[in-house]
């Protein structure tokens, strides 16, 4: 495709992009102090928390088991961990990846040694595009209890929370917050501090260009996912060499070399 009409193209979709879309979700917000401040506290319902950094599309990991990559991450003033997670398809925010989200970051927090008590507490907060539970609420929050204590609460310090994104009634903290998340045009927010990232990713040269260039990643690395999943199913077929497959699917040799180690493990 010609160059011109490749930016064009991104334009439009630009456009179409919404804080609910989780690729613009992460370029808006990454490394954005006082949104995602404004974002927790009105999540979690309180006006005290002070963010102290947070980033966009953090990958946690593992050369032998499951990897995952958080929307954004947060960290508080008091050392509490945050995981912000947009879902449109409910697929995403199935509950057993909820938990598993939670462990990952958990596996992260000690260090060698360390005492189980410093364990700081940790949010995973699935805002999905639809009402997950069906019930018409807001929030759902998710917390483990002792059943045989009528269901006090284990306080371990993992919170789960799931949020509504249906949910717009503008009388309610919110729903003002997922109507924003809903908006494609700035002019239509409420919150002056969501307004001012999503115009200047839309409407100006700098972050036209940051979407664009966000774009060109996502297009690069699904094309790579699909070359190694190719690869992989080469070399279970066990008829080509290394050699023949990387040149196939364009990958390095040493690429597909370490692929095929990994798969004879």
């Amino acid at each position: 495709m010609e160059p011109k009409k490749s930016y064009e193209r991104y334009l439009e979709k630009i456009a179409e992009l919404r804080l609910m879309d989780d690729d613009f979700f992460s370029e808006a917000l990454d490394e954005k102090i006082a949104p995602v401040e404004y974002i927790l506290n009105t999540i979690l319902e309180r006006d005290d928390i002070r963010v102290q950094r947070t980033e966009a599309q953090v990958e946690y990991k593992s050369a032998t088991k499951r990897s995952i990559k958080l929307d954004i991450r947060a960290v508080d003033a008091e050392g509490r961990v945050m995981d912000i997670e947009v879902q449109r398809a409910e697929k995403g925010a199935s509950v057993r990846r909820a938990r598993f989200h939670s462990s990952v970051i958990d596996r992260t927090l000690l260090e060698k040694g360390d005492d189980f008590e410093s364990l700081v507490d940790t949010y995973v907060i699935f805002i999905t595009e639809q009402d997950r539970f069906g019930a018409g609420l807001p929030l759902y929050h998710v917390e483990r209890k002792i059943t045989e204590l009528n269901d006090a609460l284990f306080g371990d310090g993992a919170h789960i929370i799931y949020v509504n994104g249906a949910f717009r009634n503008l009388e309610h903290p919110v729903g003002r917050l997922m109507h924003d998340m809903n908006c494609t045009d700035a002019k239509e927010m409420l919150n002056p501090l969501l307004a001012e990232e999503v115009r200047y990713l839309k409407e100006t040269n700098g972050g036209r260009t940051q979407m664009c260039r966000a774009f060109e990643e996502v297009a690069f690395e699904a094309k790579h996912e699909q070359a190694v999943d190719t690869a992989r199913n080469l070399l279970a077929l066990g008829q080509m060499s290394i050699e023949d497959i990387a040149s196939v699917v364009k990958l390095p040799v040493e690429e597909v070399r370490a692929l095929a180690q990994k798969q004879s493990a």
